[in-house]
């Protein structure tokens, strides 16, 4: 044992010795060099940090004279956030090494942050550029700490800590959900403090409404990107009152500054969207031109039907025919039936069909289209309108040769009263395809003619089990028909 033991430090001590006797020398080459003397400590730390003889050894690296080799040790011992370690972690915060401090920061334990706590808070507002890092470990462990006083020194120090810092308290306030918060959050902004546009992303998070005021004022007097977490917040709270102040941002020269004022506009609704996006729709940025139609899609009114429709034949047809649905106006039915029977996209012929079935216009549908895809959505769209103008339509579809347009066919004559329909449907019942079968059984069961069981005798007594379960259930279906 005591053999294994040596020989964990004294490959240890080796690799430290190079590392140290690398650090004042500087030929040319010299970083590389230390670099990789570096790795191979780190490893070995790592390596050993679970043996049995690691621990005690690297306690002893702790207090060694050189700050890389402290700290690498430090980092180590706490890696797997042992207890018995943290003593040692917490007196490596008071180091004045600054990679030594930051290496205990990542290995603290909830427990130990909250009996250093107000250590930790000097640390996190201690400043300097080269103490980055530790201000930022500083507010994870507050963040994680139990001390009731953690999220008012959390939004406190948005006024002044860095970014990575200002990104982690952002992420710890908006879990949270705490709004005790809010009050000191509004006031970076009333008061224009550097944390101001962080503050922002926390209370549109937070959906504070008292925060819309305060936000539109900074919005007011904030350029470029700055303006994106504030327009954001804005979104969040859906707020009407903040349209005005967003509207003149889509002229910004920014696109990023110009997408996060559509998307807040979307956030927000109102009348102001449609006007909005109408006009970004001819954005120099493909991005923005993207966004604002799916603005529209969402949102716009009558007004934007010619751009929706005119949208149709390009890149942007999915979003248009999404808008197009909401609509469901007569006026784009050409439009769209030409998208149907050219459209190679199983979504888009998708959408098309959805908007002729829900217009019930008189504008023609495709006839024989050469495609069965196209001739599956046109009977399909038939059956939703439940027209008998198109009686002859059906009639044709019955004797087609692809299945699924003679069973959707038969589905569709189950929609429509009319007297042809029960010819229609006792001859789809001898289809070769139990599919059509099934859907002419269902279809009589919805129509309930008289005499429907000698009608579906036959479908019965069908070899195909899904046929003989539709006409069930068709008979089921007529007797529960209230009779008048």
């Amino acid at each position: 044992m005591r053999e294994h033991r040596d020989s964990v430090t004294a490959i240890g001590d080796a690799l430290i010795a190079r590392l140290v006797d690398l650090e004042p020398i500087e030929p040319e080459g010299w970083p590389a060099a230390r670099v990789e003397a570096r790795e191979a400590l780190d490893q070995h730390i790592h390596a050993v940090v679970s043996d049995p003889a690691g621990p005690a050894w690297l306690t002893t690296l702790a207090a060694h004279p050189n700050d890389m080799v402290r700290a690498i040790a430090v980092r180590a011992l706490g890696s797997g956030r042992d207890p018995a370690h943290q003593p040692i972690l917490v007196r490596a915060l008071s180091d004045p090494a600054v990679n030594v401090v930051q290496a205990a920061l990542e290995g603290l334990t909830p427990q130990s942050s909250d009996t250093v706590f107000d250590l930790l808070v000097t640390l996190l507002n201690a400043g300097g550029r080269d103490r980055i890092w530790v201000e930022r470990g500083a507010a994870q462990r507050i963040a994680e700490a139990g001390d009731p006083r953690r999220l008012d020194v959390l939004a406190g120090a948005l006024g002044h800590v860095h970014h990575g810092a200002a990104h982690d308290i952002i992420r710890a306030l908006s879990r949270a959900g705490d709004l005790r918060v809010a009050p000191m959050l509004i006031e970076h902004l009333r008061h224009r403090r550097p944390g101001r546009f962080a503050a922002a992303e926390v209370l549109g998070n937070l959906r504070v409404a008292e925060a819309t005021g305060p936000l539109v004022d900074v919005l007011r007097e904030s350029g470029g990107v700055q303006a994106l977490p504030v327009m954001e917040a804005l979104g969040k709270l859906e707020a009407p009152e903040a349209g005005p102040a967003i509207v003149p941002l889509l002229d910004h020269g920014s696109p990023e500054v110009r997408e996060g004022a559509l998307l807040a506009l979307n956030r927000i609704g109102g009348p102001l969207v449609t006007p909005a996006a109408l006009k970004a729709t001819d954005d120099v940025d493909p991005v923005v031109r993207a966004r604002a139609f799916r603005v529209l899609a969402k949102h716009g009114d009558h007004r934007a039907l010619g751009r929706l429709a005119a949208a149709c034949d390009g890149r942007h047809v999915h979003t248009a025919l999404t808008g197009l649905v909401r609509l469901a106006d007569d006026s784009v039915a050409r439009t769209v039936s030409q998208v149907l029977v050219t459209t190679t996209e199983r979504r888009v012929r998708k959408l098309a069909g959805r908007i002729l079935a829900r217009i019930g216009t008189r504008h023609p549908l495709p006839g024989r289209d050469p495609d069965p895809l196209v001739r599956r959505v046109v009977v399909w769209i038939i059956g939703h309108r439940a027209d008998p103008a198109y009686l002859w339509l059906l009639t044709t579809a019955l004797k087609d040769e692809d299945e699924l347009v003679r069973s959707r066919a038969a589905a569709a004559l189950g929609r429509i009263t009319h007297g042809e329909t029960l010819p229609l449907l006792t001859e789809a019942l001898r289809d070769p395809r139990p599919r059509v079968r099934a859907n002419a059984a269902t279809a009589l069961g919805r129509t309930a003619p008289a005499g429907l069981r000698a009608l579906l005798a036959e479908a019965l007594a069908d070899s195909h089990p899904a046929v003989r379960s539709a006409a069930a259930a068709a008979l089921r279906a007529s007797h529960a028909k209230p009779t008048t």
